[in-house]
């Protein structure tokens, strides 16, 4: 069950050999413990930085005021923390002071959940009974869960993604608490609200935000309704950020602002809102019109058909088509170009508004696409 990486025992052994206690910790045992090969491996001990520092040739202080010192086996980055206590959440997120303390209780209990407040070096370290936990598929937060909360408020978005992803329920006091603390999610940056929110809507369970959305604990990003969780987890991973945001507010571009969505991101889903806005298509012109890359217009058909519940096959058939044939459906597949009309002597706008004729005269018939039948067609229609 627990199979520990040889560069995370190479740690663990050498603090060990030095008289330290060091073990795994957190979401990396909750996940062996599931069965799940864990991302990464987070190692919590009783040395103190500095004594990290000591033992390892290189090492990088990462976060050495919390305690946390990277330490480099091979080029392999692997975080090493202090056992701490942490005081004071003025800004609902970080501590205003660590302790560090030589007790390993002490420092599982200012974890989140029980199920991430567990440790392991040869046994199995649970206070709080997270196994328990885990064999029932609960989420439970370590000891009073409103001090939790207003410890830090990203623990709330973190409570329903991990039930999201985990497909855990949330017990009922933890869940209590989460909603009337709320409020504080306000005061998180808006990244770290949009990481666990993409995080949290790619699980099997995004059902689990539903409080969330009914509580309006996020009417402040602009997400005020509870959308169609079914037809959601019917699309690819990828698109389902999109349509969890489009179907649960009224802008989803602004939305996206609000969260500090990358450029990428806002382009996809203008993109996407375009194709929307328009009549289905219904035959490959009408395709050609509107399609500006493959990818955008296959997720365009996915939303289509999993959100809209529209019959795509034709749509999705037509598209495999256009790019089978090679078939032209931008300015710039056209077989002869702007420079060619300046030589002709055509100029400014003009030249625009031609090779826009030229292109909508090729997309309804693909095989007048040579350079001889457009400027044909440009010496019938465009005489100088």
């Amino acid at each position: 069950m627990f199979n520990i990486p040889s560069k995370i025992e190479y740690v663990l052994n050498c603090l060990n050999d030095n008289g330290y206690e060091a073990y795994i910790v957190g979401g990396c045992v909750r996940d062996m413990l599931m069965g799940i090969t864990p991302h990464d491996f987070d190692i919590t001990t009783s040395a103190t930085p500095e004594e990290i520092i000591s033992l390892f040739d290189k090492t990088i202080p990462t976060g050495i005021k919390h305690g946390t010192v990277t330490v480099l086996i091979d080029k392999t980055p692997i975080e090493v923390t202090t056992f701490r206590f942490e005081e004071g959440y003025t800004n609902h997120r970080s501590p205003d002071s660590v302790r560090f303390v030589k007790n390993l209780k002490e420092d599982l209990s200012r974890r989140d959940f029980t199920v991430n407040a567990m440790a392991y070096n040869k046994k199995l370290v649970d206070y709080f009974d997270g196994t328990t936990d885990i064999k029932n598929k609960v989420l439970r937060a370590v000891g009073n869960p409103e001090i939790r909360f207003k410890e830090d408020s990203l623990r709330i978005l973190r409570l329903f993604r991990f039930a999201s992803t985990l497909s855990f329920s949330i017990e009922e006091n933890t869940l209590k608490s989460a909603l009337n603390e709320a409020d504080g999610l306000k005061h998180i940056s808006y990244e770290r609200i949009f990481q666990e929110l993409g995080k949290a809507v790619i699980g099997e369970n995004i059902e689990a935000l539903s409080p969330l959305i009914k509580n309006s604990s996020l009417e402040f990003l602009g997400i005020k309704k509870e959308p169609d969780f079914i037809k959601i987890k019917a699309l690819p991973k990828e698109l389902r950020l999109f349509a969890f945001l489009y179907l649960s507010s009224d802008n989803i571009l602004d939305v996206l602002d609000i969260l500090k969505a990358s450029n990428a991101q806002k382009n996809h889903a203008k993109a996407l809102l375009q194709l929307l806005s328009d009549e289905i298509p219904k035959t490959k012109a009408d395709i050609k019109k509107s399609l500006t890359s493959k990818k955008i217009y296959e997720d365009y058909i996915q939303i289509l058909n999993c959100i809209f519940g529209e019959e795509t096959n034709d749509i999705a058939i037509m598209l495999e088509e256009i790019f089978d044939n090679n078939e032209p459906y931008l300015i710039s597949h056209l077989a002869i170009d702007g420079n060619q009309l300046i030589e002709k002597g055509y100029k400014g706008f003009e030249i625009g508004k031609i090779l826009n004729e030229l292109l909508n005269l090729v997309i309804e018939n693909p095989t007048l696409n040579t350079k001889e039948n457009l400027i044909t067609n440009l010496n019938q229609h465009h005489r100088l």
